[in-house]
């Protein structure tokens, strides 16, 4: 987080009384010493002179330090356009220091002026001189501060672009969903429209809003409830039933106390449509398709019916495994045993 503007101002405070300090070390000590020796209301009018410079240079330090701090940090965007760049830039930056260099010493000059004096009054020149290494000690701390809020600030833009582009990466994988279940269902509604009778054709349509309204819903959503989620499962559940009759089966054992916890969306769709894509779904040897939990994972597993000349593992579970990484860190796990395949998902709570 970069500084806010009461940490700056106490900084360059902080800062210019301790270059004052160091700058007028020897008006101090005097001090010191004159303090030692006799109390304020016994100063003699020399005295008094003497303690009323040394908190003018005191204070004339400060200001000069103070102002060149918060000149180059803060006040300078406003007086320097911000389209210039290259060399424009740093000859204005520099002829912008110049001048509130020759401000200051003006100033002070004029401070010194209109107090009393038993010596010679300082010249202008006098005060150039005087305040430079001031003015180089007070540009150094400026830069230190603007490299430190630059560091910051392009720490920041290059977090949030890596949150940009992983959204961006995460709704393009969401988007790869869509037309594959749209060349899906519109394959199932014609099918439906061609052999069932009309109030079935309408159900199945009532079904399919459903259904795309909750894609539509959790679009702009890394993750829904698992509640939700079985909720769109079973109502894509009935479409699929609808073109593929009781050639499959499921049995869900999701216990109620994890469905408030989360799931990227479509996840279980993803899972389902593995099944319907890679085995047979045949009515005299129906897929099984069980669904269980433990507290960290779901167990999606299914009989196998393989199809000849399918990969065993499509894009699905690919895109399902890389939107697990990229919004938990974590990996989908993959067996295949004793005639059966299984797909477990972390639960993200």
């Amino acid at each position: 987080m970069l500084l806010k503007a009461y940490k700056i101002h106490l900084i360059s405070a902080v800062s210019a009384v301790g270059i004052s300090c160091l700058y007028n070390f020897v008006f101090l000590f005097n001090l010191y010493e004159l303090f030692q020796t006799t109390s304020f209301i016994q100063f003699t009018t020399d005295e008094n002179i003497k303690f009323i410079h040394a908190l003018a240079w005191i204070f004339s330090v400060f200001v000069v330090v103070y102002c060149v701090i918060l000149f180059n940090y803060s006040w300078k965007e406003s007086f320097i356009r911000k389209n210039l760049k290259g060399w424009n830039k740093q000859f204005v930056n520099i002829t912008t220091n110049i001048f509130l260099y020759l401000l200051l010493s003006l100033l002070a000059y004029i401070l010194f002026r209109s107090l009393p004096h038993n010596v010679e009054v300082y010249s202008i020149v006098f005060f150039l001189e005087k305040f430079i290494l001031a003015e180089i000690s007070a540009l150094i701390i400026a830069s230190l501060l603007i490299a430190n809020r630059t560091a910051k600030r392009n720490k920041e833009v290059m977090v949030q672009l890596q949150i940009e582009n992983k959204k961006a990466e995460l709704q393009g994988l969401k988007e790869q969903i869509s037309p594959h279940f749209f060349f899906n269902t519109l394959n199932s509604l014609s099918a439906v429209i061609r052999t069932a009778e009309k109030s079935d054709s309408l159900e199945f349509v009532e079904k399919l809003s459903q259904v795309y309204r909750y894609i539509l819903d959790s679009g702009d959503n890394n993750t829904v409830s698992i509640k939700e989620e079985i909720g769109f499962l079973n109502d894509y559940s009935y479409l699929l039933h609808k073109r593929f009759g009781n050639n499959f089966s499921i049995d869900n054992k999701i216990d109620s106390k994890i469905l408030e916890n989360k799931i990227p969306p479509l996840a279980l769709h993803v899972l389902f449509e593995n099944v319907t894509k890679h085995n047979k779904l045949l009515s005299s040897s129906p897929v099984k398709i069980s669904i269980l939990n433990t507290d960290d994972y779901i167990y999606f597993k299914n009989e196998l019916r393989k199809k000849e000349n399918v990969a065993s593992h499509g894009s699905g579970l690919s895109n399902l495994n890389k939107r697990y990484q990229m919004i938990c860190g974590k990996e989908i796990e993959i067996s295949e045993k004793n005639n059966e395949f299984c797909v477990k998902i972390p639960i993200i709570k």
